[in-house]
C-alpha cells in the first residue's frame, strides 16, 4: 500500500491536475484510502458523490477510518424540484447553512457533497458570515439587532425553546440554541452590552457554566426579512404580468405582501436577491475527489434536462418560476471551475472504460450527449489499486469460520483479517463464537464502528467483514435513527400539559373546581385594599363573570375533550355541576374496582420467576446499535422486575410506531429462551406477524436460537411442521396470528406471550388469552397513544410502561400544502423514487379511487401502483400491504384505511388529495405515516386553489403548515389526537365524563378514586382562604407577555411540594433574572397555602394589626405547641372559637403567618 500512497502524495504535491485512482469497487476501500492519504498530506479532500444517499454513506465510511466525524463537513443538496411550488426540507436548509459556514471557520479533513451541490448557486462567503454572529462577553451588540439576525437566519421564536434553530427573549435575556451547539446559551444584556453568556439545561431551563463567546450559526443560507418578501411581491407583478400567471402568482403574493415566505420561496426569491456565489468560492484549498465521474456526469446530464424541461413545463403551464441558469451552473461553468482544480478521480472500472464510453457518447438527447466534464483523453497519472467485495454468510457461521481457516492456511491474510461491528455486545458475541470454532483473531482484529460493507484488498492483505456480512443485514439498519438518544436522564416536566396554560387564549374554555366549565376572557388587574392585584376574568352562562386571584390558579384547568367538544358553559352557583362531579365519581369506582379485582387475582397465583439476567443477555443487549431513550430503559427495567418475581405478569407497554417497543419484547423473549422456556408471539394480522418474525430472526441471528412463524404465509404442511416442532419444545420462539390459539398448537415449555394490540383480537380469542394470563407471564404492546397524566393515574392499577419519547428523525417531516397540479404529483414521486423510495397517496374516495390511480400512472408511467381501500377483502388488504412492505410497489393509492401499526421504512413520501377535507388530528395521523427511519420525509396536502377554500379549512391548514416541524401545539400533545386512544382503556361509558369534566379534572378525580379504593391515605379535599393584602402579582416589565404570565401564575400555584417550588425559583430566576419582591411575595404565599392545607386551616386573613388564623374542627395542630406560642408570643392569643391571632408589627404578614404554622403544627 504504501507505494501506491506515495505515488498519490507525489502526484498531489507537484501538482497534477488530474490522478486517475482505478480498481476500489468498495466504497468503504475507498474511504480507507482516502483517510490515509488525508493523514499523509494533510490536504482538505472534497469529495463529490453522486448522490444525497450516497454522501451519508461516504460520511459513515470517513467517520469510521478518520476517527470520528468532527473533521467532515457535509453540504447537501435540495431534493426538491425547483419547480415542483414545493420548499426545500428544513433540515437540508439547516445543514447546507452549517456547512457553509464552518467552511469559513474550521479547518476539514473532509469536505462531502453529491454533484448537484456543485452546481446549485448559493450566497458569498461574506453573506453567510454575516449571517451568523459570534457573540462574546463584554462586547456591544443592541438585541434589537441579534434579533433582526436572527429571524433573517431562519431561527424561530419559541417559549421557552426546546430545540436548536430557536431563540427567546424576556426582556434583556435572550435564549438562543445554534443548531452546531449541544446545548443552548442565555444571553444577558446590560443595555446594549453583553453581560454575561452561559449555556443551560434546556429540560430544566437552568444555567449550567458561563462561557466568554459563542457562535451562532445560521439556519438557511439565503436571509430573507419581511421587506424582501414585499419587494419580491412588486417586482414578481412585474415579471410575470401576464394573465395566465394571475391566479398562481396571486396565491404567492398574498402571502408576500404581508412579509410571511410561502411554499418554494426559495427558488424564487433570486429574482430580488440574485444568488452571487458558487460552492468553489467557500472551499479552502483542497484536493476534490470525484467519485465515479462517468456516472456524476450522467446524472448531472441528466439533471440539466430536467431543469430544462421543468421551466419550459411551469411556463407553458402558467405557473411561476426562475430560469435554471438563475438557480445552478451551467455545465460549461461548472466545466471552467472543475479544470482549475486538482482532482483525483476515482473509477473502479478504469480510464480505459471510461475512453470507450466517450467514444460511443453520441446521441440525439441532452442526456445522452457528454458534457465532457471529466474527459478521459485529458493527460492524467493513473494508479490502480484493487479492491473486492467479500463474501456474506448470511447467518452461516460455520461457511465463515471455513473461510478464515482457508485463509490462514494458503497465505497470510488471516494476519490482516478485521471484522467491524456495531455494538461492544456484538464484538464479544464474535470472539466467542470464533473461539467456539476454535478460530481465534486477535483482540485488536474485532473492532465496533459502522461501514458500509466488507472489502478484500489483496494488494496489502487485508480482508474487512461486516456484522451484516457475516449474520445478514442487522434488525433496524434500514433506519439507523430510529431511536433517538436521550438528551438528559431525566423526564422533562415542561411537556406535561396538565400544569401548562402556554397557549391559553382568550375565548379557550376552562373548568373551576368548584364552579364548572366556564371560558377565559382576559387578566384583568384590579385595585384592592390599597394594592393592585391580577386577576383572571372567566365567564360562564347568561354572561356572569368570576374574577380568580392569579395566585389561585391551581383551581383552574384548561377544558379538554374529544375533537371539536364544545362544551356547555355551566351557571354560576347552580348545582347542576355538583351533579356532574358526583355521576363520574361513582362511575369511576365502578371502574376502578373492576380492574382492581382483577389485580387482586392475580396476586394469589404463583407462576414461574426467571432468573437474574445470563451473561449471554448482556451481550445480545449491548448488541442494539442505538442507545436506549429514558422511557425504554425503564420499561425493560419493569418487565425484567415482573418476569423476575412469582407473581404471573401482566404489563402493557404503549408506545407509539418506532418508539422501540417490539426491542423490549424481544429482551423478554430472549431472557425466556435463556431459561429454557418458549415463547409465543401473537399479532392481529398476518402482516404484522410477517413484520416481527424478519425482526426476531435477524436480531437473533447471531444466537443458537430457532425462531418460526406460523400465519396463512406459510403451507399447511409447513404449519403442521412447524407445530410438531414447538410441540416438542424445539421452537424457542412462535409468531403468527390467532393460529396459536389454535388447539394442535401445543408449547409445552411456554414461559411467556407477548401480545401485539390485544384490542384487535375476537372476544373469543381473548378469553383465551385471559386464561393465559393466570399461568405465564403476559406483555401486551400497544401503539394507541395515550396521555400521560392518564397513565399516571392508571398506574396505580395496572402495571403499564409508557414509551412517550419520540426519536428526533421522526419529528422532521417537511410538510407543503400546495395546489394540486400534476407538476407537483409528478416532481414529488419522482424525487421519492429516485431514493429508492415509496409512496402513499391518500385519497378518501372508494368510487373514483381507480381514476386517480390511473392519472398518477399517466404522470409517472415507470410507477409500480397499487390500490388499497376498504372495500376490498381483508386477505385482499393483507397482499396488497405485504407486497408494498416488499417494495414490489412503488406507490400505495389508498383510502385512510392504510394500516398504521406497520413500520413502512422506505416509505418517506406522502400525498393528501383534498387535504382540506380533513380534520387537523386526521392530518397529523395521516402524516405520522412517513418519516419513521432516518431519511428526510415529506408530506404534501393538496387542496383546489386558495381562493375556493372555505374560511375554516384555511385555519386548519395554516395551523398544519405552522407546525410543519411539529411545534410546541403538537409537542405538547394533540389533545383531541390522544384523547381518542383514552376510549380503548377507559371503556366507552368513561368518555361520557371525560367530555363532562375535562380531561385534566377527570384524571385528577380518577387518581384521588384509585388512591381511596387500594386503602391508600389520602388527605381531605381542603381549600384554604388566604386573604393577607399583600402584593403577589408578577410585574409587566418582569414578564411582558400575557400567555407566559400566565402560566408562570398556573405552575407556581400547582406546585405540589416544596422542592417543585424551589426547582419552578431557581428556572425563573435564571431564565428571567433577579425575581422582583411581589414574585417573591407569589412564591412565599404558594409555600402558606400549602402548610395551611396540610394542617387543615380554614382561612387566613389580615386584621389591623395582625394575622388571623381559623382552624377547622380537625386541624392538625398540637395543643401543647399552641400553649407554648400563644405564651412565648407577644400579643398573640387564641379565642374558643379556634381562631389563632398574632401581630405582625413591621414583619412581612405571609412570613408571620409561615412561622406561626410551623410553631404549632401537629
Amino acid at each position: 500500500m504504501a507505494d501506491q500512497l506515495d505515488e498519490i502524495r507525489r502526484q498531489i504535491e507537484r501538482g497534477t491536475r488530474v490522478i486517475s485512482l482505478s480498481g476500489l469497487i468498495s466504497p468503504a476501500a475507498k474511504a480507507s484510502v482516502l483517510a490515509r492519504l488525508r493523514s499523509v498530506t494533510d490536504r482538505t479532500f472534497v469529495v463529490v458523490t453522486g448522490s444525497n444517499s450516497e454522501m451519508e454513506s461516504w460520511i459513515g465510511d470517513l467517520s469510521y477510518y478518520a476517527g470520528g466525524g468532527d473533521g467532515i463537513i457535509a453540504l447537501p443538496s435540495f431534493e426538491i424540484d425547483p419547480y415542483s411550488g414545493a420548499s426545500p426540507h428544513a433540515e437540508t436548509q439547516e445543514r447546507r447553512a452549517l456547512a457553509l459556514w464552518q467552511m469559513r471557520r474550521q479547518d476539514a479533513g473532509f469536505i462531502v457533497m453529491p454533484a448537484r451541490s456543485l452546481i446549485q448557486r448559493t450566497v458569498s462567503p461574506a453573506a453567510i458570515s454575516a449571517m451568523g454572529c459570534v457573540l462574546r462577553r463584554d462586547a456591544d451588540l443592541p438585541p434589537e439587532t441579534l434579533i433582526e439576525t436572527l429571524f433573517a437566519g431562519g431561527y424561530v421564536r419559541e417559549e421557552p425553546l426546546f430545540g436548536p434553530g430557536q431563540f427567546s427573549v424576556r426582556g434583556g435575556i435572550i435564549d438562543i440554541w445554534s443548531p452546531d451547539a449541544g446545548s443552548p446559551a442565555r444571553i444577558e444584556f446590560f443595555g446594549d452590552t453583553i453581560d454575561s453568556i452561559r449555556t443551560f439545561d434546556a429540560e430544566t431551563q437552568l444555567s449550567i457554566a458561563q462561557i466568554n463567546e459563542i457562535a451562532v450559526a445560521p439556519m438557511r443560507e439565503a436571509a430573507v426579512t419581511a421587506q424582501d418578501l414585499r419587494d419580491w411581491a412588486f417586482f414578481a407583478r412585474e415579471r410575470f404580468a401576464d394573465d395566465k400567471y394571475f391566479r398562481n402568482l396571486k396565491d404567492r403574493t398574498d402571502f408576500a405582501d404581508e412579509g410571511e415566505t410561502f411554499s418554494g420561496w426559495e427558488f424564487l426569491l433570486p429574482l430580488v436577491k440574485p444568488l452571487d456565489g458558487t460552492v468553489f468560492d467557500h472551499l479552502p484549498e483542497s484536493v476534490l475527489v470525484i467519485d465515479e465521474p462517468s456516472m456524476i456526469e450522467k446524472s448531472l446530464g441528466e439533471w440539466f434536462e430536467h431543469l430544462d424541461s421543468g421551466f419550459a413545463a411551469v411556463s407553458d403551464n402558467g405557473d411561476i418560476g426562475l430560469p435554471p441558469q438563475d438557480l445552478f451552473l451551467t455545465a460549461d461553468e461548472l466545466g471552467s471551475r472543475i479544470g482549475r482544480e486538482t482532482r483525483v478521480e476515482l473509477r473502479s472500472l478504469g480510464r480505459t472504460a471510461a475512453l470507450t464510453d466517450d467514444e460511443f457518447a453520441v446521441g440525439e438527447s441532452v442526456a445522452a450527449r457528454p458534457l465532457f466534464l471529466f474527459p478521459s483523453v485529458e493527460k492524467a497519472a493513473e494508479i490502480e489499486l484493487i479492491s473486492r467485495s467479500t463474501r456474506r454468510f448470511n447467518g452461516d457461521v460455520p461457511a465463515f469460520v471455513g473461510q478464515l481457516a482457508l485463509a490462514s492456511g494458503t497465505d497470510r491474510r488471516a494476519a490482516g483479517t478485521e471484522i467491524v461491528v456495531l455494538t461492544a455486545g456484538m464484538a464479544e458475541r464474535v470472539r466467542e463464537i470464533l473461539n467456539e470454532y476454535n478460530a481465534p483473531l486477535p483482540p485488536d482484529a474485532i473492532r465496533v464502528g459502522r461501514i458500509s460493507g466488507g472489502y478484500e484488498m489483496p494488494a496489502f492483505g487485508t480482508v474487512t467483514y461486516t456484522e451484516s456480512d457475516i449474520f445478514g443485514e442487522i434488525a433496524g439498519d434500514e433506519s439507523a435513527a430510529a431511536i433517538s438518544k436521550p438528551t438528559a436522564g431525566r423526564k422533562s416536566m415542561l411537556g406535561a400539559f396538565i400544569s401548562d396554560f402556554r397557549d391559553l387564549k382568550a375565548g379557550d374554555y376552562v373548568v373551576h373546581i368548584d364552579h364548572g366549565i366556564g371560558r377565559f376572557d382576559s387578566l384583568q388587574t384590579i385595585s384592592s385594599q390599597g394594592s393592585e392585584r391580577e386577576f383572571m376574568l372567566l365567564i360562564y352562562a347568561d354572561n356572569t363573570k368570576l374574577f380568580v386571584p392569579v395566585e389561585r390558579m391551581d383551581l383552574v384547568s384548561r377544558y379538554s375533550s374529544g375533537e371539536a367538544t364544545s362544551p356547555t358553559l355551566d351557571r354560576l352557583g347552580g348545582i347542576g355541576w355538583q351533579k356532574t362531579k358526583a355521576k363520574a365519581k361513582r362511575a369511576m369506582r365502578d371502574m376502578a374496582d373492576e380492574l382492581l379485582k382483577l389485580y387482586a387475582e392475580r396476586k394469589l397465583v404463583r407462576g414461574h420467576a426467571f432468573p437474574p439476567d445470563a451473561p449471554w443477555q448482556h451481550e445480545f443487549e449491548d448488541a442494539f446499535p442505538f442507545d436506549l431513550t429514558v422511557d425504554q430503559a425503564s420499561a425493560i427495567a419493569d418487565v425484567k422486575n415482573d418476569m423476575e418475581s412469582a407473581m404471573p405478569m401482566d404489563r402493557l407497554i404503549i408506545g407509539d410506531v418506532g418508539y422501540g417497543k417490539t426491542e423490549v419484547a424481544m429482551r423478554a423473549a430472549f431472557k425466556a429462551v435463556m431459561d429454557g422456556r418458549q415463547v409465543a408471539v401473537l399479532t392481529p394480522t398476518t402482516v404484522l406477524a410477517y413484520q416481527h418474525f424478519e425482526t426476531f430472526k435477524k436480531r437473533f441471528a447471531a444466537f443458537p436460537i430457532k425462531v418460526e412463524l406460523l400465519s396463512r404465509f406459510r403451507s399447511g404442511k409447513d404449519q403442521k411442521a412447524v407445530a410438531e416442532l414447538a410441540g416438542k419444545g424445539e421452537v424457542d420462539v412462535v409468531i403468527g396470528t390467532h393460529r396459536i390459539l389454535s388447539n394442535d398448537v401445543k408449547l409445552p415449555k411456554l414461559g411467556l406471550v407477548i401480545v401485539d394490540e390485544e384490542q384487535r383480537f375476537g372476544v373469543g380469542h381473548k378469553e383465551k388469552l385471559k386464561q393465559l394470563k393466570k399461568k405465564v407471564d403476559v406483555l401486551t404492546l400497544s401503539a394507541t397513544p395515550i396521555p400521560r397524566t392518564l397513565n399516571m393515574s392508571l398506574l396505580g392499577m395496572r402495571d403499564m410502561s409508557v414509551i412517550e419519547t419520540p426519536p428526533r428523525d421522526r419529528l422532521a417531516i417537511n410538510t407543503q400544502v400546495v395546489q394540486f397540479s400534476e407538476g407537483v404529483i409528478r416532481s414529488a414521486i419522482e424525487l421519492e423514487l429516485a431514493r429508492n423510495g415509496q409512496v402513499f397517496f391518500i385519497h378518501n374516495r372508494v368510487e373514483s379511487i381507480e381514476s386517480v390511480a390511473a392519472l398518477i400512472q399517466k404522470i409517472v408511467p415507470s410507477a409500480r401502483i397499487a390500490i388499497g381501500h376498504g372495500q376490498m377483502n381483508e386477505k385482499e388488504m393483507e397482499d396488497v400491504m405485504l407486497d408494498f412492505i416488499d417494495f414490489k410497489y412503488d406507490i400505495l393509492v389508498a383510502t385512510t384505511i392504510i394500516e398504521n401499526g406497520i413500520d413502512i421504512p422506505r416509505a418517506n413520501t406522502i400525498i393528501i388529495n383534498r387535504a382540506d377535507n380533513y380534520g387537523l388530528s386526521q392530518l397529523y395521523q395521516l402524516r405520522g405515516r412517513v418519516g419513521r427511519s432516518n431519511r428526510r420525509a415529506y408530506a404534501y396536502l393538496l387542496i383546489p386553489s386558495e381562493l375556493e377554500l372555505t374560511p375554516i379549512a384555511r385555519r386548519r391548514l395554516a395551523a398544519i403548515r405552522e407546525f410543519s416541524d411539529l411545534g410546541a401545539g403538537f409537542r405538547l400533545a394533540a389533545l383531541d389526537l390522544e384523547l381518542r386512544g383514552a376510549g380503548n382503556i377507559l371503556g366507552g361509558q368513561q368518555s361520557g365524563h371525560l367530555d363532562a369534566l375535562g380531561f385534566d379534572l377527570y384524571t385528577k378525580m380518577l387518581e384521588r378514586t384509585i388512591a381511596e379504593i387500594r386503602g391508600d391515605e389520602i388527605a381531605d379535599e381542603t381549600s384554604v382562604a388566604i386573604n393577607l393584602g399583600v402584593d403577589v402579582s408578577i410585574p409587566k416589565d418582569y414578564i411582558s407577555e400575557t400567555s407566559q404570565r400566565l402560566r408562570t401564575y398556573k405552575r407556581i400555584s400547582s406546585a405540589e411540594s416544596e422542592d417543585e417550588i424551589t426547582r419552578i425559583h431557581a428556572e425563573i430566576a435564571d431564565r428571567y433574572g433577579r425575581i422582583p419582591r411581589s414574585v417573591e411575595n407569589l412564591f412565599a404565599y404558594a409555600r402558606l397555602r400549602k402548610s395551611a392545607e396540610r394542617m387543615a386551616i380554614v382561612s387566613v386573613d389580615r386584621t389591623a394589626d395582625g394575622v388571623a388564623i381559623k382552624l377547622g374542627d380537625s386541624a392538625k395542630v398540637d395543643p401543647e405547641r399552641l400553649l407554648t406560642f400563644v405564651n412565648g408570643t407577644e400579643g398573640s392569643s387564641f379565642s374558643p372559637s379556634g381562631i389563632l391571632r398574632v401581630v405582625v408589627n413591621n414583619a412581612d404578614p405571609i412570613d408571620t403567618a409561615q412561622t406561626a404554622l410551623e410553631s404549632i403544627r401537629g
